[in-house]
């Protein structure tokens, strides 16, 4: 029995009681529903006699019920919004419904606030504490039990204007798991986070069919299963340094080189000046440059001639080469003197007709300044932004091709062929000591699988530089994070067989997932580090001449995107009319008519200058792009797109059955649009054409036309998505160039998946079809532990989710039963011997016995599903089997054969295990005869076989019953019903 009190106000401290039928109260209908996913709730609904009636306040009045016999607060709560009904008999009554008090929990709202590093009871603390400043005492929590202790690495919880039960719910609970617990006693609310809540209850009296549970279902869930799990790491942050200290530009601003002759040799320092002076200098002209230094001065900084005309005039010659003070002044920069050879360098370069007055016998200026201001900042070489090598003392060396950065024949044995930085290896760049190729601030230290120990840095020029490979330890790097260090500083030391130094201008941790592919994210450092490079050009043009296109289209492809807009644009002037039959080969010519492959065919063929122009249909399309640059990079079901990119081309409709009008093809214009040739949309032919382009402002915009086309699918829905993996143009799109990425980008398993972001489970695909799911690892960076953890989670692989609802009749002490508690189950014909939790319960205040519990939700693994399967596909077969010797039985009974053929049905029938089939053919035996036990109906039924020709042929005509219930339920197992129509 249960009693109810209610109060006025929740501060009141007596209440009064409106229902408990000891004393004779009772609400004319009850419910109090208790469930460990959702708020507690109690429904009551009263008549006009009840002491609640029509007194009940919204927020105001609360209500505490308690188990009569051990006077246990099962649930206290407010009341929500009554309902009023006047009934068919004149009687008015009242329904109200209140909600826990952890409902207090949506009254306050979190301010925004950024916590760092905080165990999981630090941050509930700092949530409740909160929330207590804004409500009254009675709403107010006291944490009181924390026992989720899995502090996340690195973890920062923004909280952001939530209420706090969802701050509590998303940043807790669905992040790390565990159970919120309220609790009202004693005048207080307290609050439990606990890891596993409940308590195990395997000795005590299980729950047992037909002994003390009347009925068991069971609700089998596979919506839930993965088949293709996507693992996802941390997510990728954006690396600024906050302030700019490393003197670094990518525009030629700041620079640093040698101002002084090498050797004697004022070669260097000439061609330096150039590079100062934005000239762009021959070798012709840097040994006339030498030339006239050795006819002037003889190589001198300071010598003076005192026997000319300048000298006697009292303005000599003075320097390198030569310059009166007067001329020096009218064409160089103050911050040189006039007695350094470097200040008359780009002094002379300064000269807009340096070109033609530069000359042996006797030289001089005529043209005009070309700079005001000494156009760049130079700081001394080996502290400053410019650019140097790793080795300096090794120069430019040489590299294999398999060293180089793209792709070049060495390099085959990389995925794509491609390899995203420069290798320095210690016979060809020998040193031990590594120096810095640019200033940066060094924003990461780290270890990763394939990487090694490595370390990035970011320049105020927006460089990220990685450098990786060479330290065999940690204590090999030689800066801290945070640290700026300017060019030719020594930053490590190499203790292993390279370096490898990779660059790019994208985020370091996006640009991971691209380490495999030419897509501009990763820029040579070979040009920046040396100034053009005469062996890549040497080498580019080697490969180029010797791969044919069809061989390697990643050697000297890029994707010119424009050439196929162009092509849709003369479409849309053209009015393009829409044709699947022999026209749509006027794509290729006057663009009077077309399909939707033949557009993509052509589009792409335009877009990497492939000059075979065939056009394809939606089955064939997949094989020409694949040999053609192409990459699957997604296929399945899913009805939203992901993040697209320039040149990704969709093709919908599962292959081999995507022919003709069962499938569709669009090729994207940028990372916002798709251009497509269809029918149907406003704006097509005549008076317009029938291409169109869908983006952000467009109707339909790119993620409504997609929407539209997954969910009006003719038949089974499925797409491919192919992604080209040759140099694709930088776009503007979202928070990084290239339009692949939006924020809240995660690491991926792609960089040592073979370029797939996601693992198959073949074996459970076969049963289930390609079911995508992600599961987040919110701490791993390592693509390389990330991947170790997907597989990991495969073989612990949760699918289906298994509900079980049992009714409290016949169910002894019912009340004893506790949401969150774990008790033994058994029944045999539903599912196997199993410790299941109870998380709900619905009580019936005025009628126990028909309360029930919900047992769940007990999570199979896809084996034991799998097994299950197969378990009851080998149970049909022998069902079958049965059957058909069943239909042979009877006929021979009807011929009046041996009577020992029931027994023998029996016996059969007695060996399929198929629950219930087994149940009903039980319950068949019963209907033959009332007897004490099946075995006696079966002896019973044989007897009268032989006796009573009468009752023999009425058995048979109940045995014949039987086969056509079995052969129906057979049917329906199988799909359809016994007139081979569907189910």
């Amino acid at each position: 029995m249960y009693r109810v009190i209610a109060y006025d106000e929740p501060t009141d401290k007596a209440g009064y009681v409106i229902h408990d039928p000891v004393v004779g109260l009772a609400a004319s209908e009850g419910k109090l529903t208790i469930s460990s996913s959702q708020t507690n709730t109690l429904s009551l609904t009263l008549n006009q006699a009840n002491k609640l009636f029509g007194k009940v306040r919204p927020m105001h009045t609360h209500v505490e019920v308690y188990d009569s016999d051990n006077s246990e607060l099962l649930f206290r709560g407010r009341a929500l919004k009554p309902e009023r009904e006047m009934k068919s008999n004149g009687q008015f009554i009242q329904t109200y419904d209140f909600e826990d008090i952890d409902s207090y929990l949506i009254d306050s709202v979190q301010r925004y606030i950024e916590i760092a590093n905080a165990t999981p009871e630090e941050f509930l603390k700092k949530l409740i504490e909160e929330h207590n400043s804004q409500v009254p005492e009675y709403k107010q929590f006291t944490v009181r039990k924390v026992t989720v202790t899995n502090k996340k690495d690195d973890t920062l919880r923004k909280v952001d204007y939530q209420t706090t039960k969802d701050a509590i719910k998303k940043l807790l609970i669905d992040s790390i798991g565990g159970s919120i617990i309220v609790e009202y006693k004693d005048g207080k609310n307290y609050i439990d986070y606990l890891k596993s809540p409940g308590q195990d209850h395997s000795m005590e009296a299980p729950l047992k069919i037909a002994e003390n549970m009347q009925s068991a279902k069971v609700a089998i869930d596979p919506s839930k299963v993965i088949t293709r799990l996507i693992p996802l790491g941390a997510q990728i942050e954006t690396q600024k340094p906050e302030e700019k200290h490393d003197d670094s530009s990518d525009d030629g601003a700041k620079l640093s080189g040698p101002m002084h002759a090498v050797n004697g040799d004022w070669g260097p320092a000439i061609r330096f000046g150039a590079k100062c002076m934005k000239v762009d200098i021959t070798d012709t002209q840097v040994a006339l440059f030498k030339d006239v230094i050795k006819h002037e001065s003889g190589g001198s900084e300071t010598v003076v001639n005192e026997w000319d005309d300048n000298f006697n005039a009292g303005h000599p010659s003075i320097g390198l080469l030569q310059f009166t003070q007067p001329t020096y002044d009218a064409y160089g920069f103050p911050q040189f003197k006039i007695t350094t050879g470097f200040g008359q360098i780009v002094t002379t370069l300064n000269d807009s007709n340096w070109e033609t007055d530069l000359k042996l016998g006797g030289w001089g200026p005529t043209g005009k300044r070309r700079f005001d201001k000494f156009p760049v900042d130079i700081t001394q070489s080996g502290t400053g932004g410019g650019w140097g090598s790793p080795f300096p003392s090794a120069g430019h060396g040489t590299f294999s091709g398999g060293q180089l950065f793209g792709v070049h024949a060495g390099g085959e044995f990389r995925q794509n062929g491609f390899h995203d930085g420069l290798d320095f290896g210690s016979v060809d760049h020998p040193g031990s000591d590594v120096h810095a190729i640019h200033g940066m601030k060094i924003t990461r230290i780290g270890y990763m699988g394939g990487l090694g120990n490595y370390f990035v840095g970011h320049s105020d020029d927006g460089y990220n530089i990685d450098y990786q490979e060479a330290f065999a330890s940690r204590s090999d790097i030689h800066v801290k994070v945070g640290q700026y260090v300017k060019t030719g500083q020594v930053v490590g030391t190499r203790t292993t067989s390279h370096l490898h130094v990779g660059i790019t201008k994208k985020d370091f941790d996006y640009a991971l997932r691209y380490a495999f592919t030419n897509n501009g994210t990763w820029i040579d450092p070979e040009p920046l580090i040396f100034g053009k490079s005469k062996q890549t050009r040497l080498l580019n043009e080697k490969n180029f001449l010797s791969i044919k296109p069809t061989d390697s289209p990643l050697a000297n492809q890029t994707l010119d995107i424009q050439a196929g807009v162009d092509m849709f644009n003369k479409a849309k002037a053209a009015h393009l009319e829409y044709a699947m039959d022999y026209r749509r080969a006027d794509i290729l010519t006057n663009q009077k008519h077309a399909d939707c492959s033949s557009f993509v065919s052509f589009f792409v063929e335009l877009a990497i200058h492939e000059t075979d122009q065939t056009l394809y249909n939606t089955e064939t399309l997949h094989g020409f792009l694949k040999n053609h640059g192409y990459l699957l990079h997604y296929e399945g079901t899913n009805k939203t797109l992901p993040a697209m990119q320039t040149g990704d081309v969709i093709i919908m409709g599962k292959k081999g059955q995507s022919a003709g009008a069962a499938g569709h093809t669009a090729v994207m214009k940028d990372a916002d649009t798709v251009l497509e040739c269809s029918t149907g949309w406003s704006g097509g032919y005549p008076d317009g054409a029938d291409v169109f382009e869908h983006g952000k402002s467009s109707n339909p915009t790119l993620a409504n036309w997609f929407s539209y086309d997954a969910n009006n699918w003719s038949g089974e829905w499925y797409w491919y998505l192919y992604r080209f993996s040759g140099n694709i143009p930088e776009q503007d799109s979202g928070d990084q160039k290239g339009g692949t990425i939006k924020s809240g980008v995660r690491y991926t398993i792609a960089p040592v998946n073979d370029g797939k972001d996601y693992l198959d489970i073949p074996e459970f695909q076969k049963e289930f079809g390609i079911i995508n799911g992600a599961v987040t690892w919110d701490s791993i960076k390592d693509p390389v532990q990330l991947l170790t953890k997907g597989k990991a989670w495969i073989k612990a692989q949760k699918a289906s989710t298994n509900t079980f609802t049992v009714s409290a009749i016949e169910l002894n002490e019912y009340e004893r039963f506790k949401v969150y508690d774990r008790y033994l189950f058994i029944n045999p014909y539903v599912a196997e011997q199993q410790l299941l939790t109870v998380i709900g319960k619905e009580i019936d205040l005025n009628k126990p016995h028909k309360s029930t519990m919900t047992f769940g939700d007990k999570t199979t693994k896809l084996t034991d599903y799998h097994n299950d399967f197969k378990k009851v596909s080998k149970d049909i077969e022998s069902l079958k089997s049965t059957i058909s010797t069943v239909s042979g039985d009877v006929s021979s009974m009807r011929g009046g054969t041996s009577s020992t053929e029931l027994a023998t049905i029996s016996e059969q029938l007695g060996t399929v295990d198929v629950p219930q089939l087994k149940k009903d053919y039980e319950g068949t035996q019963k209907d033959i005869e009332d007897s004490k036990t099946r075995l006696e109906t079966a002896e019973t039924d044989l007897k009268v076989v032989k006796e009573d020709d009468e009752a023999t042929k009425q058995t048979l005509e109940e045995q014949k019953k039987t086969i056509a219930d079995l052969d129906e339920r057979l049917k329906k197992l199988e799909g359809g019903n016994a007139n081979g129509t569907g189910v």
